[in-house]
């Protein structure tokens, strides 16, 4: 048997051995392609399957991180109680240095909009304490800003007494004391006894708001 096969010049005869030759290696070839998309598939499967691995890591780690940030959260505020009840405690002692007799002292006094840690009173004047567990410059700036401007606004009750504003905080550099001090403000932090401590100058003069 023989096949021909034209060509743009001539005539091609190719005979059965060599058309068996030719199919074979069509089959050869289409068995080593057939071969090489079935590694493409297992290796795709393969990806898939870790890609899969690695979407459940990051949602375990997204689940520790969000337990950690909780553990993190319930730390800060257990420090936060730890500063009021320490200042809480002592601001009549450390107040009575400079003059101011103290009556009575709330903690946690809120409003609709606002709360304020510490508000030690007598009969005529009204010191507002703001605690931090570490002070910042900017702690500063918005409690003079916008929590003390507020206070008589809301809590007519004090509107007669004379208002002075105060900062306590378990840490506190000597850039911010001087800061806190320079503005009129008291200034209540942590001493290496573990107890509190006023560090305004003696000759401190507070101003009222």
């Amino acid at each position: 048997m023989l096949l021909l096969i034209k060509s743009e010049n001539d005539e091609l005869k190719m005979t059965d051995e060599e058309l068996k030759e030719l199919v074979g290696s069509l089959a050869i070839a289409q068995q080593k392609t057939d071969i090489q998309l079935k590694e493409v598939a297992e290796q795709h499967e393969l990806l898939e399957k870790t890609v899969a691995e690695l979407v459940e890591q990051q949602k375990l780690t997204d689940k520790k991180m969000a337990e950690m940030v909780t553990q993190l959260g319930g730390i800060g505020n257990i420090q936060g109680d730890v500063a009021e009840d320490l200042f809480r405690r002592n601001i009549s002692d450390l107040l009575a240095q400079y003059g101011i007799h103290i009556n009575q002292v709330i903690t946690n006094l809120k409003t609709i909009k606002s709360e304020y840690d510490i508000v030690a009173i007598n009969e005529n004047k009204v010191i507002v304490l703001e605690v931090k567990n570490k002070l910042t410059s900017h702690h500063i700036k918005h409690f003079l800003k916008k929590q003390l401007p507020k206070f008589k606004q809301e809590h007519i009750a004090f509107v007669k007494h004379k208002i002075y504003g105060a900062i306590g905080s378990l840490v506190i550099s000597e850039h911010l004391e001087k800061q806190a001090e320079k503005a009129g403000l008291f200034v209540l932090t942590q001493n290496k006894n573990g107890g509190a401590s006023i560090v305004n100058k003696p000759t401190f003069k507070a101003k009222t708001f």
